[in-house]
């Protein structure tokens, strides 16, 4: 899994490079800000928790969620993710402008002393299946990642109508994210979601709509099936 991740910077290398341009693709979709964090000695989700309280005095919550994503898997790069997603990239925009105000800046010092996060790994999605920020941030769900590769002539609106046609078990919702800084690895994140206890069928995508994409991709012999996230809500 470490050489995954490392693989995944370069994208995020390049996205963090070229960001102050502000270019917006996709005006009205969802924007989802990525950061691969490490907690400081002798810190752990629970102070993780207290801090973003100060969030709530500065952020819109129609606007913003965060989320901490603990992966389930052995990971030895970092602890956890921490996914900021915003009602579209001009929210996210005005919401880096407004980091210079007291709260925030109260906020930040809190949260360097608690945990650190790799700048060159940050990495930024568009969200297409139209979800609301609620949908992207329940409580008590289970996120499973996949990367994958479109077919040949598939487009974005035929996977999503065919998601919308399935019925899948055990299944909440299937995110489907861009990069923002394409590359010959992969299109889409799926980000699929259910509840804790229940069990998502391990290629579920190929399955089902493995005639127009495909998810069984090979990043240094790395196992991409495996990757499990649980999602905690902090704002």
């Amino acid at each position: 899994m470490k050489n995954f991740f490392i693989i995944i910077s370069i994208f995020a290398f390049v996205s963090c490079a070229d960001k102050e341009s502000f270019q917006v693709i996709f005006p009205e979709k969802v924007f989802v800000e990525f950061n691969w964090c490490s907690y400081e000695q002798n810190k752990d989700a629970e102070d993780l928790g207290k801090i973003f309280i100060d969030y709530k005095n500065f952020l819109d919550p129609n606007n913003f969620y965060a989320s901490y994503l603990n992966p389930t898997f052995q990971v030895q790069t970092y602890d956890f993710i921490l996914m900021e997603s915003f009602k579209n990239k001009e929210v996210f925009n005005s919401n880096l402008q407004d980091r210079e105000g007291f709260f925030y800046k109260r906020w930040k010092t809190n949260f360097q002393q608690t945990a650190k996060c790799d700048e060159l790994k940050k990495q930024y999605f568009y969200e297409h299946t139209n979800s609301s920020l609620e949908a992207i941030n329940k409580t008590d769900i289970e996120f499973k990642f996949s990367f994958c590769k479109k077919l040949d002539n598939v487009s974005i609106d035929q996977l999503i109508d065919n998601l919308e046609i399935l019925k899948l078990s055990n299944v909440q919702n299937i995110f489907i994210l861009t990069p923002e800084i394409f590359n010959d690895y992969y299109d889409y994140l799926f980000i699929i979601s259910s509840n804790k206890e229940e069990v998502i069928e391990e290629n579920i995508l190929s399955n089902n709509i493995g005639f127009l994409i495909n998810c069984n991709l090979n990043f240094n012999n790395e196992d991409l099936n495996q990757l499990f996230f649980e999602s905690y809500p902090l704002i």
